[in-house]
């Protein structure tokens, strides 16, 4: 099977990048994106095949333009000899328009034009919300000419399923991703908890830094250690989260694989409070740790995190400080249920249940283009 992979970027080391790096691998497939930054992403890809957009006079950091660039990137690639293409990431579902069959793994529809575009355009100054309405009615216009003639979908959680049932009106198998927990150890319990993930609005580090300032008011010694990629456009949000920490907070930015192991197999447990995430790799990663999760109770931990037993589910940053506090004072149990995460990681999100399963949906989607 010759696959083509298409995606937004590879510029860092996130869920959507190991997912495509894992398919890659398997298929020996091709990859087209329009920005690739070999230093900040995973080193693996320097040894697959990539395809890049000319380079552009237009910083990333101008969103809109940049987003008008990457459409037309896609909108307009013409790929040849290919059984099959598989896009992944933002705007790389209209690859479509001039190719065929497709098989697009979608983490979710355009949060920024769906889900999050009432909380997104509130954060937003005049002079950006202009463009940005402009730019979101054209590209609702081109979804609704290229999502129906897509051959398949495939999806990484529920509630990315649910949103695009709702607001794409297409169906769309559900297949977890995996993690490599071969790669993530428990060396110690030490005595910090971990929020990693990139630095951005929708990440909603407040949450996270409300909930330890809570905790460690009455809990002396602790430390939050904040790990994530900051991305140019990020920039004044990385900003205001140093603003709201205190010497009880530490920062570090665009870590390496091998520093992100190290600060999971010592934390005493991790924490993950993003708004209404599509799926979420940092609690699978934990687990793979053996490090219990207290996440937020919605979007994809819910699929993930088994209340009480591998972690917790929280409603309210008062509620993820308790219960910081209760596995504080509750070392065993704290280690009881890591290990429980730790067996379920390896039971059922693997690469190994994931990549055989997208392999028979490939191949079901070439062969009814071929049949048709």
């Amino acid at each position: 099977m010759k696959l083509a992979i298409v995606n937004s970027n590879l510029t860092v080391c996130g869920g959507i990048e190991r997912v495509v790096l894992e398919i890659a691998k398997h298929f020996d497939a091709h990859i087209y994106c329009p920005y690739y930054d070999p230093e900040n992403t995973f080193d693996e890809y320097r040894n697959l095949h990539i395809t890049t957009l000319k380079p552009s006079n237009i910083p990333i950091r101008h969103k809109v333009l940049s987003t008008l660039e990457t459409t037309n990137y896609f909108y307009n690639m013409k790929l040849e000899d290919y059984d099959l293409v598989n896009p992944h990431g933002p705007l790389s579902e209209f690859v479509r328009h001039r190719n065929s069959p497709v098989l697009w793994y979608c983490y979710s529809p355009h949060r920024l034009a769906f889900d999050l575009y009432e909380w997104h355009l509130k954060q937003q100054s005049l002079a950006y919300k202009i463009p940005f309405l402009v730019w979101i009615k054209f590209f609702k216009h081109l979804e609704s000419q290229t999502v129906p003639k897509i051959e398949e979908i495939l999806t990484i959680s529920n509630v990315a399923q649910k949103r695009i049932k709702k607001y794409l009106n297409r169906d769309a198998e559900i297949i977890h991703i995996g993690v490599d927990s071969q790669k993530f150890s428990c060396r110690d319990y030490e005595q910090f908890f971990l929020y990693p993930s990139r630095l951005a609005p929708e990440k909603d580090f407040e949450y996270a830094i409300k909930a330890f300032k809570l905790f460690s008011s009455k809990n002396k010694g602790w430390k939050l250690v904040i790990a994530g990629f900051v991305a140019d456009i990020h920039k004044p949000y990385f900003e205001k989260v140093k603003s709201l920490c205190d010497d009880s907070f530490i920062i570090e930015t665009n870590v390496s694989d091998e520093r992100l192991y190290d600060l999971y197999s010592r934390c005493y447990a991790t924490v993950f409070s993003p708004i209404e995430e599509d799926f979420g790799i940092v609690p699978l990663e934990a687990m793979a740790s053996s490090k219990p999760v207290i996440a937020r109770n919605e979007g994809g931990p819910k699929e993930t995190v088994s209340d009480g037993v591998d972690g917790f589910l929280v409603n309210s940053p008062q509620e993820m400080a308790q219960r910081m506090e209760w596995l504080a004072k509750n070392p065993d149990i704290c280690e009881k249920m890591g290990k429980a995460g730790k067996k379920k990681v390896k039971k059922y999100f693997t690469w190994e249940r994931f990549l055989k399963r997208f392999e028979e949906k490939a191949k079901e989607t070439i062969t009814k283009k071929s049949e048709s």
